[in-house]
């Protein structure tokens, strides 16, 4: 693929190609598109390549789907959703978090305890040998979205996480089982 090309130049090419498209009757030079990128002969026709390799894509793959970002678990993926179900709004960073029923107790049971025992007060996991400290520790590990450091050596839940506890403890009181929560931009799925 074109590795020498700069997100910039690729962002050229869009702006050219979209001015092209009001001007369908028109020619469209290479030449002057070479000079304006500053690419070689070689970096042109990989670029060219790329751009018709996205044309096949966006005709035949993509004709019926949409390309959406998702983030799961603190990492990124592309996904294809069929556009009737895609709202204006998602076409934002879907974020998708998936935790075990073992792991949201621990979360619920660690917001309760920061907000009625601590009030407030960070965790310290470093020094603090205590069995919450080691799980409050082990849950940062797996679902570090859910904690920040303030720079005082603890840790705090995230507004994520308090949200996510609070309507686990919600739930539990009244007796209802939760398969997902949803927290914002986020969706919280118990698996």
């Amino acid at each position: 693929m074109v590795e020498s090309a700069k997100i910039k130049q690729l962002h050229k090419i869009v702006t050219a190609l979209e001015r092209f498209h009001t001007r369908k009757e028109s020619l469209f030079s290479l030449d002057k598109l070479t000079t304006y990128l500053t690419l070689s002969e070689r970096e042109l026709e990989e670029m060219l390549e790329l751009v018709f390799q996205f044309q096949n894509l966006f005709n035949s793959v993509l004709t019926d789907s949409i390309l959406c970002k998702k983030w799961k678990n603190n990492r990124y993926y592309l996904i294809l959703k069929p556009k009737s179900e895609i709202s204006s709004r998602e076409y934002a960073t879907l974020k998708e978090i998936e935790i075990n029923q073992n792991q949201m107790n621990l979360l619920s049971d660690t917001i309760y305890y920061f907000q009625h025992v601590k009030i407030g007060k960070g965790f310290d996991v470093k020094r603090n040998g205590t069995e919450l400290s080691k799980k409050v520790k082990q849950l940062n590990r797996s679902h570090p979205y859910f904690f920040e450091y303030r720079g005082n050596g603890l840790i705090y839940p995230t507004k994520l996480a308090v949200e996510a506890g609070k309507l686990i403890q919600s739930y539990n009181r009244s007796k209802k089982n939760v398969s997902k929560l949803e927290i914002e931009d986020y969706l919280i799925q118990i698996v």
